[in-house]
């Protein structure tokens, strides 16, 4: 039996015959689908139900799972038994066993594996990144875009897709130029602030003699990073620019100024961090060993981090932990060590660990020795809810050993973490990142900004983007925040974006939901600044883009409707 998640989720048998995947119920394929992405480790029944449902848990979640978990083993294995079912029983959970059932998202991790045991020139290596390639273009898990459990490995699948397809395209760049820059453009696409991409790209353009492509590449990229990033291209891109522009016989122009490091006052109002004084005063003055940083989806939490690694250079190192899973397990270790200088010895040790379980003790008191200098030092770990149980173990061992090591994690909420390993370090401190005032909006001389934004940090970042730019992202923090949230969540914010501030009486007749349970909602809506209160018991959206982003996604009949009723109703 075969199951494949990349694309579409199907199921062949050992004939290659398609089984019925596509008509099992949405949370069956929603279970299997979880069980795929943290193959052959056990999953508790807890731990798979949040991923499943999230916060609007059935009332006996258990049985709810396991009725699901036996409907996909009768459809999909309905001879098995359980010396055979792909889906095992074990330790009072479920794990995906590919060695029941091939996998393909098992198999491209063992691809991305083995790459270390070849030399990066020969053949085998560019054979294995052919084979991950073939795999990994696919998107995993479409069907659920917004979930929570299915980001890393998509953020997994594209790191190895864009690997490989920055492998092929140097490796064919003498022979076919033209593939090559083809290959270069799907880096791009894939990850357009990756500049070796772009310096592939531009190196094909020129050998098929089209200099004016090269530096039509050059000027995205340039113009990327700077609105994006505000920073310049390499010196290594500007230099093959000028290269072309010599051999064209243009005017070079002058070299880009880097400004100082220290020249922060140089920057554009958009690039300031603003606000979070208090937050990052506690920061700066001792405080306890470890620090949780909560918010939610646009709160600032990864800017934050930014803004705490400038407050200290040197001293605090930021890890990602949405993105270590399977073999990139220690990612987040790495990069945070890396930021910190640690010596090249102990990013050895990092690179070599395996997978099984912590890190052994012998390793972790040489990474030890990373926070054993003069000053305090800060590992940051953002996005950590997903952290696994041997991540924590080792977090909490440096904890416990470093007295001048502090840990900062992020996350959105603290019920996000309840019944998984992280929140077995406790949280002697939990920061709350509120929305920003006007007061600490003020620098921008804007004073629409905050009734546009509502003080949504990601908002604020994009407010003097085009329209179709700040609607994007305000529909984004719209769909992340009221992720788990129940049904009627979404329809209230639905209709308070087409019809204004509105009452509990009125929601209830416009939406047929009982008013304590649209009460309910309203709270988890105010909690998660998507809507504000009036004195009038009525709530209303706190930003106007994120409520012209959801009313823009309703038709002209729709809403004249609505207007219809809500008029009856009052």
């Amino acid at each position: 039996m075969r199951v494949s998640v990349l694309g579409q989720l199907t199921v062949t048998d050992a004939d290659g015959n398609v089984l019925p995947a596509g008509e099992l119920p949405r949370r069956a394929r929603q279970v299997l689908a979880v069980l795929a992405a943290k193959h052959d480790r056990i999953q508790s029944k807890d731990s798979l139900a949040d991923a499943v449902w999230g916060n609007d848990l059935p009332g006996n979640h258990v049985a709810a799972l396991e009725h699901y978990v036996s409907v996909v083993r009768r459809r999909l294995e309905p001879q098995g038994s359980p010396a055979t079912w792909f889906i095992v029983t074990r330790s009072g959970g479920y794990l995906f066993d590919t060695s029941r059932a091939e996998l393909d998202l098992a198999q491209l991790r063992k691809l991305i594996r083995g790459l270390d045991s070849f030399s990066p020139d020969c053949p085998e290596h560019l054979a294995a990144h052919e084979s991950i390639l073939a795999l990994a273009r696919q998107r995993p898990f479409p069907e659920d875009p917004y979930a929570e459990w299915a980001e890393p490995v998509r953020v997994e699948v594209q790191e190895a897709a864009v690997n490989a397809l920055l492998k092929h395209s140097v490796a064919v760049l003498e022979v076919d130029a033209a593939r090559s820059l083809r290959l270069a453009q799907e880096v791009i696409e894939l990850n357009p602030f990756l500049e070796s991409g772009h310096r592939v790209a531009m190196t094909a353009a020129i050998a098929l003699d089209r200099q004016d492509d090269a530096l039509r590449i050059f000027e995205r990229c340039r113009h990327l990073l700077d609105e994006e990033l505000g920073v310049a291209p390499s010196a290594e891109l500007v230099r093959l620019q000028r290269s072309v522009l010599a051999g064209r016989g243009d005017v070079a122009p002058p070299a880009p100024v880097v400004p100082p490091a220290r020249a922060v006052a140089a920057e554009p109002p958009r690039e300031r961090f603003l606000g979070r004084l208090t937050e990052l005063r506690v920061m700066v003055e001792p405080a306890p060993p470890i620090v949780h940083i909560v918010g939610p989806a646009g709160s600032g939490k990864s800017a934050f981090l930014a803004e705490l690694g400038r407050h200290g250079p040197g001293q605090v190192g930021i890890g990602h932990g949405a993105s270590s899973v399977g073999v990139l397990r220690h990612a987040w270790l790495g990069t945070a060590l890396t930021g910190l200088g640690a010596s090249p010895e102990i990013l050895a040790v990092i690179d070599s660990a395996g997978l099984d379980g912590p890190l052994r003790r012998s390793e972790l008191e040489l990474i030890s020795t990373a926070f054993a200098g003069p000053e305090p030092s800060c590992l940051a770990v953002d996005d950590a809810a997903d952290l696994d149980a041997a991540s924590v173990a080792e977090l909490s061992w440096l904890s416990r050993h470093c007295p001048l090591l502090r840990i900062v994690l992020t996350y959105c909420y603290p019920s996000e973490i309840a019944d998984r390993p992280l929140s077995g370090l406790g949280s002697p401190v939990v920061l709350r990142l509120e929305p920003l005032r006007a007061d600490e909006l003020a620098p921008l001389g804007d004073d629409t900004v905050l009734d546009r934004t509502g003080g949504i940090p990601a908002l604020v970042a994009v407010s003097h983007r085009p329209d179709q730019v700040t609607h994007a992202v305000a529909m984004q923090i719209a769909r992340q925040r009221t992720r788990w949230m129940p049904e009627p969540a979404w329809e209230i914010l639905r209709l308070c974006a087409i019809l204004g501030e509105l009452g509990p009486v009125e929601l209830g007749k416009l939406t047929g939901y009982a008013v304590p349970e649209l009460l309910g909602c309203v709270d988890r809506l105010v909690h998660a600044h998507l809507l504000t209160e009036t004195g009038d018991g009525r709530v209303g959206h706190r930003s106007s883009l994120i409520r012209a982003a959801v009313a823009g996604q309703v038709s002209s009949a729709s809403a004249h409707y609505l207007r219809k009723q809500l008029a009856a109703a009052s």
